[in-house]
C-alpha cells in the first residue's frame, strides 16, 4: 500500500513486495519484516484514520493496516500460520503486546477506530479500564476467513466473554435500538450479535461497562437532562427477535441459542436491565463533574426508578447541598 503496490497474495508477491520495501531504506523495513510483511501498524493506522472523512470506520482500518480479511494471505501460506486470527499471528511472532484479554469489547461494526480508541482512553482516565489490559476485539481475534474455523471461533462466542473478566459495550449510538430504514447502519443496540453478548456478560456474572464516542456521550447527557426517564423508554424497545446481523444465518445461528437458554422474553429483559445499569453509570459518573446540574438530578432520579436508592439519595443530598437548598 506505501509503495503503490497492490497488497501480496502468494508468497511470491510478499517477497517482491519486501525486496521493493528493502530498496526503499531502512525505515520501511524496520516496519515491515517478514513472514508477514503487511502487519499492524499501530501509529500508521491512527493517522490514516484521523486523516480519513468521518475518522475511518474501524472495520476499514482492519481491512488496511491490520488486514484482517486478505493481508495475512501470505502468511497464512506458511503451514505454522494456516487458518490463524492476526492475534494468533502476532504472538507467534514474539509480539508482546498480545496475550490473553480480560476485557471482552462488544461492538456494532459500524464505529470509527479514532472514536474507539477515544473511548477506551477515557475510561482509562476514569479508571474504568486497566491500560494494561488485554481486550479482545472480534476483527483481531477471531479467524477472518470464511471457512470452519471462523465458524468455530463464532461458535465459542459464549466461552470468549466468560473467559474475560468484563465486557466493554461501545455504544455508538446509544438510543437507535432498530433499523429505522434500508439506509440505515445496524448499531450497537440493533445488532443481534451485541445483545447476545450482553445476554453472555450478565449470565457470566461480568461487569458490563458502557462507553460512547465524546459527541453521543452529550447526547444522551443532554436527552437524559430533558427527560429522566429516556435511557429507560429507549431502552424498552431492545428486542433481540428485531435486532438483525450482517448474515442472515448468524441470526438464525443465535435464535437457536436464545431459545436453548429461555426465549427471547427472557434475553431481552436481561438484556434490558443490564443495559439500565451501564447507563445509569454512565449518568452518575456524569452527575460528579457537575453536580449541580439538571444531568446530575436527573441521575438521580434514574438511580432510584432503578431501584438504587442508597445512590440516588446520595447523589440528591450532594445536588442540594451544591445549590444551596435545604435538605
Amino acid at each position: 500500500v506505501l509503495v503503490g503496490q497492490p497488497i501480496p497474495k502468494t508468497a511470491a508477491q510478499a517477497k517482491e513486495l519486501l525486496a521493493t520495501l528493502e530498496a526503499k531504506g531502512g525505515d520501511f523495513v524496520d516496519k515491515f519484516k517478514a513472514p508477514v510483511v503487511c502487519r499492524v501498524l499501530k501509529d500508521d493506522g491512527i493517522d490514516w484514520a484521523k486523516e480519513s472523512a468521518g475518522g475511518g470506520r474501524l472495520f476499514e482500518l482492519v481491512g488496511r493496516f491490520l488486514n484482517g480479511y486478505d493481508g495475512l494471505a501470505w502468511a497464512r501460506d506458511q503451514p505454522e500460520y494456516a487458518e490463524a486470527s492476526i492475534c494468533a499471528c502476532e504472538k507467534a511472532l514474539g509480539n508482546r503486546n498480545v496475550g490473553p484479554a480480560t476485557v471482552f469489547i462488544s461492538w456494532g461494526l459500524i464505529s470509527t477506530f479514532v472514536s474507539l480508541v477515544d473511548a477506551l482512553e477515557r475510561c482509562v482516565a476514569e479508571g474504568l479500564l486497566d491500560p494494561g489490559a488485554f481486550i479482545w476485539v472480534c476483527d483481531t481475534c477471531i479467524r477472518q476467513h470464511e471457512g470452519e474455523g471462523k465458524q468455530r471461533d463464532v461458535g465459542r462466542l459464549d466461552d470468549m466473554v466468560r473467559q474475560c473478566e468484563s465486557t466493554l459495550l461501545f455504544n455508538d449510538v446509544w438510543d437507535r435500538t432498530v433499523k429505522r430504514s434500508e439506509t440505515d447502519t445496524v448499531s450497537c443496540l440493533s445488532r443481534i450479535w451485541c445483545v447476545y453478548e450482553i445476554f453472555c456478560t450478565v449470565r457470566a456474572g461480568h461487569e458490563l461497562v458502557m462507553m460512547f464516542p465524546e459527541d453521543e456521550r452529550r447526547r444522551f447527557l443532554g436527552a437524559l437532562a430533558k427527560n429522566a426517564r429516556a435511557a429507560q423508554d429507549a431502552l424498552a424497545r431492545v428486542d433481540v427477535k428485531t435486532a438483525e446481523s450482517f448474515d442472515p444465518n448468524d441470526k438464525e445461528r443465535i435464535m437457536g441459542q436464545v431459545e436453548e437458554v429461555g426465549g427471547a422474553a427472557k434475553v431481552n429483559e436481561v438484556v434490558i436491565a443490564a443495559l439500565n445499569r451501564a447507563l445509569a453509570d454512565v449518568a452518575a459518573r456524569a452527575a460528579e463533574e457537575d453536580v449541580a446540574s439538571q444531568v446530575a438530578l436527573c441521575a438521580a432520579v434514574y438511580l432510584r426508578d432503578l431501584g438504587r436508592l442508597g445512590e440516588a439519595r446520595a447523589l440528591c443530598e450532594r445536588v442540594a447541598a451544591a445549590l444551596g437548598m435545604a435538605e
